[in-house]
């Protein structure tokens, strides 16, 4: 058993958040196929569906992080999000056996997928240093990452063969139930978890995530790299399932083979994250995580025909892309709790959800419109060529240099003063 699973907090906070990224894969299938097979949605409407579910992000992380900070309660929010999820799921197969689904419906179930995500996010940064000293941050975040990754092999397959054989209300049934059980695992855990002091600074400053990303230049660049990222990214998948399914001609089925395919890549990089971060730190490691993460994906669009061969293409580039974005997202992820001080993780966790997942819906809006001017293939590359660029913020910073040995004197003057 790998040393993190060994203690019991991080293993009960793991079983829950394994368990809500499988049903999260389940859906991110089962749900753009109900939008494009059962309502008939074309790669515009497909593409603004996509941007919903991040608008939470852009206006809601700041206050959620701040709320869970100031009040302790990081693991109230973690259940309550999942059992509001199973909440907004259950309303579509009851709304599909009346025949009264619709684009609109779809719409507010993402958005209040898109808020649990973000009360889940900023939760699980104040948990997770709760459950392991700080020597295993890394090992953590892997471990994290590797359970994650495995349910996310196995959800988009699972999503995609019920929609296939059972229709899109088993699939998101299965989702809700991931939700609730995981709801469970985390109603178990006791974590001692710390507050803000009514008096403190912190207290009584509004917006202290966003103070300490501006001082930190560790935690600046990361988020200019993935920021950049995830804007790109989701101009690309915001047309990617509409592309795969009328001008590759995929499957429901093969559409979740190849999700999950992308996951198996995710595993490889999870087990090759600590091994990188001691021979070439965190920094490079991100570096060669944000580029293997894009670059890949160029293939995507420069293939227009049907056939097995494009099929095996289609797979070789997203197993790469997949590797890819799991080292950077542990990178990130160990840089984050080993530089950010405990009691500012929430917040500052927040602040950086509202600039990296806000521009992911106006990644989809630009999507949008290429696609609608220019065509879903133009979408396709410049959202490829510009992930791979993102990586240009690394070379000119501290970060890429940053190994993660010895955090604590990386911080830079004002760092620790919010520390205090």
């Amino acid at each position: 058993m790998p040393a993190p699973l060994r203690h019991s907090a991080f293993r009960k906070l793991w079983s829950a958040t394994t368990l809500a990224a499988l049903g999260d894969a389940i859906s991110s299938v089962a749900l753009p196929l109900a939008a494009i097979e059962v309502l008939g949605a074309d790669a515009v409407q497909s593409a603004v569906l996509s941007a919903v579910i991040w608008l939470p992000s852009l206006f809601l992380a700041i206050p959620a992080g701040s709320f869970a900070d100031r009040t302790g309660h990081h693991r109230r929010l973690l259940a309550g999000a999942n059992l509001l999820r199973v909440a907004a799921l259950s309303s579509v197969p009851i709304a599909t056996a009346f025949g009264l689904l619709s684009l609109l419906q779809l719409a507010v179930v993402l958005a209040v997928i898109g808020l649990c995500s973000v009360l889940s996010n900023v939760s699980e940064s104040g948990l997770f240093a709760t459950t392991l000293p700080s020597e295993l941050y890394v090992a953590g975040q892997a471990a994290s990452y590797t359970g994650q990754t495995a349910a996310i092999l196995a959800g988009p397959s699972i999503g995609g063969l019920l929609v296939q054989l059972a229709g899109v209300p088993a699939a998101v049934g299965v989702d809700a139930a991931t939700a609730v059980t995981a709801a469970l695992f985390l109603l178990r855990l006791r974590p001692v978890e710390r507050r803000q002091e009514p008096g403190s600074t912190e207290s009584r400053d509004r917006r202290p995530g966003l103070a300490f990303i501006r001082r930190n230049p560790l935690i600046r660049t990361a988020l200019s790299v993935t920021a950049t990222g995830n804007f790109f990214n989701m101009l690309f998948l915001s047309v990617l399932v509409w592309y795969y399914v009328h001008k590759l001609s995929l499957t429901s089925a093969q559409i979740g083979f190849v999700f999950s395919v992308q996951a198996i890549g995710g595993l490889a990089g999870a087990a090759l994250a600590s091994r990188l971060a001691r021979r070439i730190g965190l920094g490079r490691m991100l570096l060669v995580g944000c580029v293997l993460s894009h670059a890949p994906l160029l293939a995507i669009p420069a293939v227009g025909a049907t056939g097995s061969l494009v099929f095996a293409l289609v797979l070789a580039s997203t197993l790469l892309g997949g590797v890819g974005e799991s080292v950077q997202d542990i990178s990130v992820g160990s840089v984050f709790a080993l530089v950010v001080p405990p009691h500012l993780r929430s917040q500052t966790r927040g602040a950086y959800q509202t600039v990296s997942f806000g521009l992911r819906p106006l990644g989809s809006v630009a999507g949008a419109l290429i696609a609608a001017t220019a065509g879903i293939p133009v979408a396709l590359w410049v959202g490829a060529i510009g992930g791979t660029l993102a990586c240009l913020w690394l070379l000119p910073s501290r970060l890429l240099s940053f190994r993660g040995q010895d955090a604590p004197s990386e911080q830079p003057e004002g760092a620790a003063a919010l520390a205090q």
